[in-house]
């Protein structure tokens, strides 16, 4: 028999490879089956495939049944891995030192297992596609008897890189702003040894491409992550040896980051501003502001008025905080303020505005002094009012000063105030005017003065408003402010 047989008939015996002949195949054909019925008790436990990515590597686990009692000598047992080649067999692994495996699969196929303790497992690394077909195990003891060749393992080469194992990129669950950062990628290398993968890494967050190689499989990449590259992908590829497969895996950036921009939003009969500065309705519209602030984790916004708060929010996904203002009066006008904090920094943004509406006379008064008479009279209004004094249907100038009459008036933000001064020794019939005017429309207030006595022998010292006149517009309404004496004169 033939070293190279292995307990087979007509097995012919090259220096270089073990191969058998085309005669010796279509019998061995022939004989397996006989072969294997009689050899129940050297059965093969093997998965009956297995699917290797190209270039990549499998692991194949495998036993054989044997009565190890006939081995209790100290003679060695080796065991040959075959794949089928056409109308032969082509040796890929053995642990017979007198046997040689071809030079395109020395090292990529290794009998990991010890024949002797009927272990039969099988490791292939860097697959190629001319690995694919079926693959026999054969055993045998070092005097070459009970030598057994049994068919069970197919192997199959993809191409595919479905199949292909991801690497995994460590990241922190939040990167800072402005903090530099280093990621990790690593690619798991089940068929361990040396070889370097090519990794590349891309994204957003990164000046440029980065490409490495190194053998201990992973990578690392730094950069200095902004607000800007939130949400944005990072990209670790790997490339396998050869260059035909790669496999990447993407994060998306989780980047806190301090408040950037406050914007408020003003919605008003269907129409829509955005960031402006100063906003003028008319009493009785209603208002709709809206305010947004970028940042991560969103930040907690509240609406300010002067020292009041509105409307506050806590943190949330969408990071706008709204407020209504409906039928808007006087003291709705002011400055409003959206304030958005964060651990990170805060900001604000105001808006002003102004609620026009026509002038309202407060307070008015008239009353008797010694140096005569003396009436007051206060104007609010929005925009600001003008205030002008009549007497008997004619105009009073502003800060004016004559024989008989002086006007004192001053003006702050949307209040007019002035006192009309009269130089009389007694109580003048006559009919004086308060009256405040702006685009929004015309406020009128009258003073009928009517003497109690016709002699102006008697001076009365204190006086009483019975009534006015007033009105917006054409609009009025009449009443008399009668004089009387003082108790007692």
């Amino acid at each position: 028999m033939a070293r190279g047989s292995h307990g087979v008939q007509g097995v012919t015996q090259n220096p270089s490879r073990a191969y058998l002949s085309p005669v010796s195949s279509m019998l061995l054909l022939l004989l397996l089956p006989l072969l294997w019925e009689g050899s129940l008790s050297q059965r093969l436990n093997i998965q009956t495939s297995v699917t290797v990515l190209e270039g990549m590597c499998a692991h194949v686990p495998c036993t054989f049944e044997h009565n190890r009692r006939s081995w209790n000598d100290h003679r060695r047992v080796y065991g040959y891995w075959y794949r089928k080649a056409g109308f032969g067999y082509h040796l890929v692994a053995t642990n017979d030192p007198a046997e040689r495996v071809e030079e395109e699969d020395l090292g990529r196929f290794r009998l990991l297992g010890n024949p002797r303790m009927n272990n039969c497992s099988l490791s292939i690394t860097d697959a190629q596609p001319s690995d694919k077909g079926v693959y026999y195990f054969n055993f045998r003891k070092e005097d070459g008897r009970k030598s057994y060749l049994l068919p069970r393992l197919y192997v199959n080469v993809t191409g595919s890189p479905n199949v292909i194992q991801k690497p995994d990129i460590s990241i922190p669950e939040v990167l800072e702003s402005g903090n530099p950062v280093t990621l990790n990628c690593a690619f798991s290398w089940a068929c361990g040894g040396n070889r370097p993968f090519k990794f590349s890494w891309m994204g957003a967050s990164l000046s440029s491409k980065s490409q490495s190689s190194e053998p201990p499989h992973s990578s690392q990449v730094s950069f200095i992550p902004g607000h800007q590259h939130h949400g944005t992908n990072l990209t670790c590829q790997v490339t396998l040896p050869g260059g035909r497969l790669s496999s990447e895996r993407t994060v998306q950036l989780n980047v806190s980051y301090a408040v950037q921009n406050v914007t408020i939003t003003m919605a008003q009969d269907n129409r829509t501003t955005e960031n402006s500065s100063a906003l003028v309705v008319q009493e009785g519209q209603s208002l709709h502001l809206l305010c947004a602030a970028n940042s991560n984790p969103p930040a907690t916004l509240s609406w300010i008025l002067g020292n009041q708060t509105l409307a506050s929010s806590q943190p949330s996904e969408d990071g706008v905080l709204h407020l209504d203002l409906p039928h808007l009066g006087p003291v709705d006008g002011g400055n409003y303020t959206c304030l958005a904090q964060h651990p990170l920094g805060s900001k604000q943004a105001s808006l002003r505005v102004s609620v026009q509406y026509s002038p309202r006379i407060i307070s008015p008064s008239c009353f008797w002094l010694k140096e005569g008479l003396i009436c007051t009279c206060s104007v609010q209004a929005e925009p600001a009012p003008s205030l002008l004094w009549w007497v008997e249907g004619k105009p009073v100038e502003d800060n004016s000063s004559s024989d008989t009459f002086q006007v004192t008036s001053s003006r702050s933000e949307s209040w007019a105030n002035s006192s009309l001064r009269v130089k009389v020794d007694r109580v003048p019939n006559i009919t004086v005017s308060c009256e405040g005017k702006n685009p929004q429309g015309i406020h009128t207030l009258f003073f009928q003065l009517v003497p109690d006595r016709p002699t102006p022998s008697h001076v009365f010292p204190q006086g009483m408003i019975l009534g006015v006149l007033c009105g917006a517009g054409a609009t009025s309404l009449l009443a008399l402010c009668l004089l009387l004496p003082s108790c007692g004169s």
